[in-house]
Formats: structure tokens, sequence, C-alpha cells
């Protein structure tokens, strides 16, 4: 189940609007062609009633303006009335505002399992309070007992933002007396505290709500400054899915090298950069601190003339997948390097621009295909060394040894990892322009998916799930290590993508 901390202290001393302007009360609209009256007898009188188009037009309910006493009560009025439809979606444009109503709203929610994503759109702004809203987007699935999964996402020039803690007083230039400075300081470090016990709550899937990554970004932003999310390196490590995109990549080797660098800035805890010089000046540092110093280990050699590590990088279209593999990682000092290997499940060729799919919503960008990397161990070599093993020559058959040998499974990755971490998000490629056609929507993710690129997701998905191959082509692309069953049973996010899968396959006559 779902967990939030009680009251309106969840992050009260985190996300206070900074602005000194006036406050400009938030409007509650609700996406409908039916009249006011009517609107007024379902919902009595907290909506307003709009037909929204344009970037709101898939937009259940649009918040518009700044959190304002009262606000909570729109909300339960909607709920204790006739609620809203499922997967309603709540669409957010307000630069702060009062706290104590943002946090009572998010409880309410909370507690009546209120079904209600959340959204940013193309150049709208939530920061300060209007944040504590847009963490707390969910997805709930009603069946034996409620299940609730974290379901948030923004336009590419959506600015979401965050700021420091700060301390309130009811009234600027009076003078208090001690006790009533040291209550108001006793509460800012209570909320502090609860802030970072928030940072550490997830969904029913592990994702977090609030990242300590966000979490970090949240405090050491001044109070008269705002963090706002603008890089694909911030997306990533917030957790925070970026949708109206399209997944549209050149298949080369200055791919297979972002992709490399990516998974070493994401995972390092994973990998062996202990025996190294670190890039991170700690676990929570900003993007900006320690990208520079990634590129400067990353690029050093330990004999400018010679270096003892082959640092090549190398791709190959294989048996309906992209391989690829980047050499050299200096992780071990003068005693191994590491190598990044890359699998990415798609039948285009080297040097062709495919997609991956287009991300038009969160539940989307949830589902979008994994990337594959795995790590493998390099050593010095000499004048004197033996000859490199076979099966390091091309990507292919070292990602084959590797899988053999290595006991461990690849690790995975969001597909916005294609993309370099210091790409801005406004700068990623859109969804294409819709056109007038008469025809049905394609299903989502198989756009330009060939049936080869269906069949690998639809097994891979299989050998997950433990499926005994028969057919040689099965056998050759996953094996059958491990597998115990002829009828695999698929649930959740499987089931529905396997459903994806099938829609496309049944529109192209695989």
């Amino acid at each position: 189940m779902i967990k939030y901390l009680s009251g309106a202290a969840l992050l009260s001393a985190c996300l206070g609007l900074v602005t000194t302007s006036p406050a400009q009360a938030a409007t509650l609209i609700y996406n409908t062609t039916e009249s006011q009256d009517a609107l007024d007898t379902r919902y009595g009188g907290a909506v307003t009633a709009e037909q929204l188009t344009g970037k709101y037009a898939d937009c259940t309910l649009l918040y518009d303006g700044d959190v304002t006493p009262g606000d909570l009560q729109k909300f339960q009025a909607i709920y204790e009335y006739n609620g809203l439809p499922e997967g309603a979606r709540l669409c957010l444009n307000s630069r702060g505002g009062r706290l104590y109503e943002a946090l009572s709203i998010v409880d309410f929610l909370r507690d009546s399992f209120a079904d209600l994503q959340t959204y940013v759109a193309e150049d709208d702004r939530c920061a300060s309070a209007c944040s504590t809203l847009f963490l707390a987007g969910a997805h709930t699935f009603e069946g034996e007992s409620y299940e609730t999964i974290a379901m948030r996402a923004i336009a590419p020039t959506a600015r979401l933002g965050v700021h420091a803690p700060r301390i309130v007083l009811p009234n600027y230039g009076e003078l208090y007396d001690a006790g009533e400075v040291e209550a108001v300081y006793d509460d800012a470090i209570r909320d502090s505290a609860l802030l970072f016990a928030f940072a550490q709550e997830a969904d029913d899937e592990g994702t977090p709500y609030l990242t300590p990554y966000l979490y970090a970004r949240s405090i050491e932003t001044p109070p008269q400054e705002m963090y706002y999310l603008t890089t694909v390196a911030d997306a990533l490590f917030s957790q925070i899915p970026v949708i109206g995109i399209s997944y549209d990549v050149t298949l080369n080797t200055d791919l297979i090298t972002s992709i490399c660098h990516n998974a070493f800035l994401m995972d390092d805890g994973a990998f062996t950069w202990s025996f190294a010089p670190t890039w991170k000046p700690h676990r929570l540092a900003s993007f900006e601190e320690f990208w520079p110093n990634f590129v400067e280990i990353v690029h050093s050699t330990y004999q400018p003339d010679a270096p003892p590590f082959a640092t090549d990088v190398q791709i190959e279209q294989k048996d309906g997948a992209i391989y690829g593999v980047q050499r050299g990682y200096p992780v071990g000092g003068p005693y191994f390097a590491e190598d990044c290997l890359v699998r990415l499940p798609t039948s285009a060729e080297v040097g062709e621009k495919t997609s991956f799919g287009y991300i038009r919503d969160a539940w989307d960008a949830r589902i979008s295909p994994d990337i594959e990397v795995r790590i493998a161990t390099q050593y010095p070599r000499g004048p004197h060394s033996l000859p490199q093993p076979d099966h390091v020559a091309t990507p292919y058959t070292y990602w084959q040894y590797e899988s053999e040998n290595s006991g461990t499974e690849p690790h995975t990755y969001p597909t916005l990892m294609l993309f370099p971490m210091t790409q801005p998000l406004a700068d990623l490629p859109r969804l294409p322009a819709p056109t007038q056609t008469t025809e049905p929507p394609e299903a989502p993710h198989t756009q330009r998916l060939s049936c080869d690129d269906l069949w690998f997701h639809r097994n891979r998905i299989f050998h997950e799930n433990g499926y005994c191959f028969a057919s040689e082509r099965g056998i050759d692309t996953f094996g059958n290590e491990g597998c115990f069953t002829k009828s695999p049973e698929l649930s959740g996010r499987d089931a529905e993508l396997m459903q994806i899968i099938k829609a496309g396959e049944k529109e192209l006559g695989c």
C-alpha cells in the first residue's frame, strides 16, 4: 500500500512559495462540454465547467493558480459527490502557495485512495507548494486490496521546481520573544526530519515519491531561488517521466557511448569505481557538480603514449537486436578496466535512424522497452600478453559470453537513457504532429516496429516469466536456462504490455 506522512508538516519547511507578489487563487476547472448547472448538480459547485483544448485536452482537471485556503474543500466535494473517472489526470499550473492547504489535499487524496495522476504541460510551471501535489500523483488499482503506483509526468518544456527550507514568522519586522522563535525553529527542524522520512517512502512497485537526488536539490537551493528540472539527468535521477516525446535515435557508436556513460553515472554503486578516483564529491551531488569530474576520469589514461587497455567502441546488428561495446573505463587503477556491453531490442540496421516508441503519457513511460547493459572486466595488456580471447572480437560474441558465464542478470534502464544526460529536456525529439485520418490509431509502442521487433519483445516477456522455448530461434536468442513452464502466467505490467504487442502484430499481419 502507498504510505504518506501524515499532516501538513510533510514538506512544509521545504517548498514554501518565495514570491512576494499577491496570491492568485487557483481555479479548479473540470474538462467537460456539460453546462455549469449540470456540473454544479454533480459536484456541488466545487469546479468550473469548461471544455479544455490544446495542451489541456487530455486533462480531467486543471488546477491553475496559487494554492489558497479553501482548495481542500473543492477536492472533498468532488469525491464526496460523484468522484472522477478512472485514470483521471490533474494538470497543474501553479507557482506555489499555502503548503498547509496543499498537504491537506495530499492527505485527503491518500485517504480516499483517489486515482488521480498528475501532469505539468508544455511551458507551464509547478513550483514550491505545487510540487507536493505533483509528487503525490498516483494510479490506484482496486482488487482484493488497494495497490497504488506513482503516476506523474512532465512535458519537455514544463518547469518543475523545488527549493530549500525556510522559517516563516507571521509578520516580518515585528519583535518576537524567545519562546515564539524557538517554537517556530522546532517546527522547522521537525518538518525537515519528516521531509527526510518522506524521501524514504516508495509506492507499491518501489518507486520513491521524492528521490534522494531531488531531496538533495530541495534542501541545497536557497529559498530565494528555485531548482528546476531541465536536463535528462534531472529527470532520470528524480525518476520523473517526460512525456510527449519520441525515442528517435540513430544507431551508431555515439549512441553506445552515451548509453554506457549514462549507465556508469546512474549506477556507480553497482560497479567497481571504489578502486579509482570518484567523480562525485558526495553521493547526492548534483549532475552539474560531478559531470566534469566524470569526463576527466573517463578520458584519462595511465600511459599517455600507450594506454594499457583497449578503448574502442563497436556496434553491430545481430539476430534482431543491436549490440554495442564501449571498452576501457579506467575504474581499477592500473589493475583492470571495465567494458560496457549494450543490447537494444530493434531489428533496424546500424546507421539507421529508428524509434523505440512514442511516450504519450506516464503509463507509456513505465512500459517502454528497457535498455540492457552488462559490465565486463578487462585486464591491462603489454607486448608480451597473450592474444585477446576470441569472445571479445565482436559486441555480440562478447555479450553472449558474458550472458553464459557471468552468472548475473543484465542491468536494465529506462528508455530515456538513449539520450545524453547533458541534453536539455526541451531539446528531446517530439511526437509527430497529428494528421487527419479515418484509420484507427496505432497501438502504443508499435509505430515503426517490425514483426521481428514485436517477436523479440513478446518472447522476452515469456523468457522472463520462465518459459521453456522449443523453437531454434527462441533457444538461440534467449536460451532455456532456468526455465520451468510452457504456460507462463502473466500479470500486471507484463500482461498489459503483451496485449499491446499482440495488437501490433495483428495490425502488421505478423
